[in-house]
């Protein structure tokens, strides 16, 4: 698809076009009537909110490896095959399917827990404790011997989780302007990457000392002091229902209508193949570490705490570079990089038990990682604002997610026939297509501002 036929030749056909697109936007929210409330939580500073979005970023982050890598370690050495590791990287397509519930949690404020503690607030803490449930049923289930059970409740903990996502992420879109985007973003991801420490190689050393199911009891117990802190720190966004003249449902649908009729197709396409390499690589990368001979412990040291510390930098140096250059030429760097990983992962599979090789894989992986990470969520971030953002960010977000998740199920069949090398190597040429509608990103959208394909 070539960037050309996206181009305008004229100027003032650029203008007008853009013009309608506002005219369009304004247009579809006349049908909702929304109240005048200021979008940011009243009395809290920015240094309070980039705690609490860190605090938010770590309960997210946490589930999100018990699912997958550390879910599909525990997997592998209880003799599961490549092709069901694959198939059960599925249940993180719940996070792809946060889309069905956002408009719930834009419009209804979940009764007098709502009204106590805020409406983000109550919808976030309600999901961390179902998360921390449903990690308590996975500690006591052994893959071995119940593996649909496994499955069941990696799933609905997966789903639960994303639930949560959409509530943190509808919290930190209302509670900063467009400006602290960048800086709210960076510090999600933060607390993300500390919360993947924890559920990566501390799950991994707990479970090497005492076993799986103490290590994920002891993930559950962690997500239950989490939503002590969210119902203590995190600021409440001080902003009231949005109404419509119909059910309260329809608002955000409409508003949600709204968006899609103004972005156009090929920017959707973008955010949609941004994190295939990424995901991609993912599960398959957690079997290759067991499958090459390094231990738990080794794992936990190079992929965990090394990793994570790199991750921290990429999320902090991709925030900065956000300061610094136009929006569409941080997204090409992220994008270029993370693409790049897959061959260092395909290096190490030809390799085998190499610790400096999986030192240099893991590397360039987490800084690529966080850059990219933090690129896409300040790119998603500022087109979800609106007074419906957890519905408008939970499809962007699913967006992104899906495809990548579909196809990564598959992964273990795919390692099976190719090898672990190949496969790799072919995952490189998934970030082609993002790379490319990266460039062609033009006008508003290379500054950072509304995107727009020209």
């Amino acid at each position: 698809m070539a960037a050309r036929g996206w181009r305008i030749e004229r100027e003032s056909s650029k203008q007008n076009l853009r013009r309608s697109d506002d005219a369009a936007l304004r247009e579809a929210s006349d049908a909702v009537t929304i109240q005048p409330t200021d979008m940011t939580a009243t009395g809290a500073s920015i240094t309070a909110k980039r705690f609490a979005s860190g605090l938010l970023g770590y309960a997210s982050g946490l589930p999100f490896l018990l699912v997958l890598g550390t879910l599909a370690i525990r997997l592998r050495e209880s003799g599961v095959g490549l092709a069901e590791i694959g198939l059960l990287s599925w249940a993180s397509i719940a996070y792809s399917l946060k889309f069905l519930v956002a408009p719930f949690l834009d419009a209804y404020a979940l009764g007098p827990l709502g009204r106590w503690i805020g409406r983000r607030r109550a919808w976030i803490m309600l999901t961390q404790i179902g998360v921390a449930l449903g990690l308590v049923v996975m500690s006591t289930t052994d893959p071995a011997v119940s593996l649909p059970i496994v499955a069941a409740a990696a799933f609905l903990t997966a789903l639960l989780s994303a639930v949560q996502d959409a509530a943190v992420d509808g919290w930190r879109i209302d509670v900063a302007e467009a400006e602290e985007q960048g800086l709210l973003a960076a510090a999600y991801q933060l607390g993300y990457r500390l919360a993947v420490l924890t559920s990566g190689a501390g799950a991994l050393y707990v479970a090497e000392g005492f076993g799986w199911p103490t290590s994920y009891l002891a993930m559950a117990a962690i997500m239950a002091v989490v939503a002590a802190l969210t119902a203590v720190l995190v600021p409440s966004v001080e902003k009231p229902l949005a109404r419509s003249e119909g059910p309260l449902f329809t608002a955000p649908i409409r508003d949600l209508v709204a968006l899609l009729a103004t972005v156009p197709v090929a920017t959707l396409v973008m955010i949609g193949c941004y994190r295939a390499p990424d995901l991609l690589a993912g599960v398959m990368a957690s079997a290759l570490y067991i499958d090459a001979g390094f231990s738990k412990v080794e794992i936990a040291n190079v992929t965990k705490i090394f990793g994570v510390g790199l991750t921290i930098f990429g999320a902090f140096f991709g925030g900065w570079l956000l300061t610094r250059l136009s929006m569409r030429t941080v997204l090409v760097i992220g994008i270029v990089a993370s693409s790049t990983t897959n061959l260092f992962f395909s290096g190490l599979a030809m390799t085998g038990h190499s610790l400096p090789m999986l030192i240099a894989a893991i590397s360039f992986d987490n800084v690529a990682g966080g850059i990219a990470g933090t690129a896409l969520i300040a790119f998603m971030s500022q087109l979800a604002q609106s007074g419906f953002s957890a519905t408008r960010y939970a499809v962007l977000s699913s967006i992104y997610a899906l495809p990548g998740h579909l196809v990564g199920g598959v992964s273990g069949v795919a390692v099976e026939a190719f090898g672990f090398p190949t496969y790799f190597a072919l995952t490189f040429f998934s970030g082609v297509p993002a790379l490319l509608l990266c460039l062609a990103l033009r006008g508003e959208a290379a500054k950072g501002k509304r995107p727009a394909l020209t």
